[in-house]
């Protein structure tokens, strides 16, 4: 599937939103639409265009159509166990009906790029045990940490 990928621009901002919070969109494949406010959502695309944040946001555009059909969020982060940053994938995402054209791989074989643009020693990410459609892309293009993920209680 031809595919453009490119930083987020501002002007992408009404289709991230449809992606990350409308129908079918990111947040709802986590159940998490309750957690994530309007708020939180402006301020993390805001982060997304301040240079003065290692917060970052790459788009997938459908080449034929000009439609963004997905993204990946990430961000930099001090590591007490290496000089140089780390990266995280915080989020990958891509629509429903352009899953299984290689757009997921691009992906993340862009933020391997940025891993190396931006200096970073590691870069990782998780997933949820059930999403195992992503762990078939996960185990061609990375290795499993060997850590398991635990979160304080709410």
């Amino acid at each position: 599937m031809p595919v453009i990928l490119r930083p987020i621009e501002a002007n992408d901002k009404e289709r991230w939103i449809e992606l990350w919070t409308g129908p079918g969109g990111y947040i709802e494949f986590y159940k998490s639409l309750d957690k994530i406010t309007p708020e939180i959502s402006n301020e993390t695309f805001r982060r997304f265009l301040d240079p003065s944040e290692p917060v970052y946001s790459v788009v997938a555009i459908d080449d034929s159509t000009g439609t963004i059909i997905g993204f990946a969020n990430y961000l930099t982060h001090r590591n007490t166990w290496t000089i140089e940053n780390s990266l995280y994938l915080n989020d990958l995402f891509v629509s429903a009906d352009n899953r299984l054209r290689g757009v997921g791989r691009k992906l993340i074989e862009y933020i391997y790029g940025e891993t190396d643009r931006l200096n970073c020693k590691a870069c990782y990410w998780a997933t949820q045990f059930g999403n195992h459609r992503a762990q078939l892309l996960y185990t061609k293009v990375g290795v499993k940490s060997g850590f398991l993920l635990y979160n304080r209680p709410e």
